[in-house]
């Protein structure tokens, strides 16, 4: 009888250290995922306070200079981390001092507003505010292999520091390609407010692949399909010093989501000149030049254009009048915004 006892009691035990175990695991396993989760969240909160203790520019160096009876001139280099391109930012600021001859205390008078190196940009716009000034430059990351070709980066500054930077290519790219910097078609403006800028881009081309070139599923998961045998097709641009200008299209940047928005346009049109209307962040007018039969030149041509108006959270463009002659265009638009107001 006791063998029989010990032998039903042993199974019981052994299914209760099981369970005990088992429990024991799923505990250890519950407390690990909690304390992935808290790790995970305090990382992100580090980051997050590393990114705004970054903004904060550093004092590097600087001069003083007599300019008046009780005044000085206070020139201050200053650093700047730029976490998006892995680079330091540098920028010179003017601050004018005076002098209480009475109590010989100094009080700013006055100080100079969005100081930069200006060997590097190709386009800049300033809000109406006064507040903000958007930047677009040529340059390099601190990723990027020497030799390589310059990227183009857009930087937007207060009268301080610079708030935000972006990779055109690299934040940007999925929605379209570099943005357009010539005569023609170029457009580079912030809102009023400094919230969103206008500019105008060449249209997205997707990524190409020979036909001799196997694929071997190394491209990265959620990367745009490539086209096949399209490496070589030819894409007809306007001509004489817009050989770079194919097919232009209008974009709108949100600087605080960091989304941009395609404005949706007609297809048979190549599209710049872009323009907020005043005291707006959502209606822009721009023009449109057909491109159909074919893309005949704009440097000495005088073509027929026309005039768009668009609305950015309904992304419609509406016909408002076209143009036959290109030099009353600038007149045309500038009637167009006042009515719109």
């Amino acid at each position: 009888m006791r063998i029989i006892r010990q032998s039903m009691t042993t199974p019981c035990k052994i299914i209760d250290i099981y369970d005990r175990i088992t429990s024991l695991s799923a505990q250890c396993n519950h407390n690990r995922v909690i304390n992935f989760l808290m790790m995970a969240a305090i990382q992100e909160k580090a980051r997050q306070l590393y990114r705004e203790i970054a903004q904060i520019p550093v004092a590097t160096g600087g001069r003083i200079f007599r300019s008046g009876d009780g005044l000085y001139e206070v020139k201050v280099k200053w650093s700047q981390k730029d976490l998006k391109r892995g680079l330091t930012v540098t920028f010179d600021k003017s601050y004018l001092v005076r002098r209480d001859p009475g109590t010989k205390k100094l009080s700013l008078f006055n100080s100079s507003n969005f100081q930069h190196d200006a060997t590097s940009v190709l386009l800049e716009s300033y809000s109406t505010c006064g507040k903000f000034r958007a930047v677009l430059m040529k340059g390099k990351s601190s990723k990027m292999e020497s030799g390589a070709e310059p990227q183009q980066f857009i930087e937007i500054w207060d009268s301080n520091s610079l708030i935000k930077s972006f990779n055109v290519k690299e934040q940007l790219g999925k929605k379209h390609g570099k943005i357009n910097v010539d005569d023609q078609f170029s457009s580079f403006q912030l809102s009023s407010d400094g919230s969103k800028l206008l500019y105008v881009a060449e249209k997205k081309v997707p990524d190409s692949i020979s036909y001799f070139k196997k694929n071997n599923g190394d491209e990265d998961k959620g990367s745009e399909p490539k086209e096949m045998g399209t490496e070589y097709v030819y894409r007809q641009s306007w001509g004489e010093q817009l050989t770079t200008v194919i097919n232009p299209i209008i974009v709108v940047l949100d600087i605080k989501t960091e989304e941009c928005t395609v404005i949706d346009s007609p297809s048979n049109y190549s599209c710049g000149r872009a323009r907020w209307v005043p005291d707006s962040t959502k209606e822009l007018v721009y023009v449109g030049y057909n491109n159909e039969p074919l893309k005949l030149g704009l440097l000495y041509c005088n073509r027929k254009s026309t005039l768009f108006c668009a609305n950015v959270d309904t992304n419609v463009s509406s016909k408002i009048i076209i143009i036959n002659d290109m030099t009353h265009l600038h007149c045309h638009m500038t009637s167009i915004i006042l009515i719109i107001m």
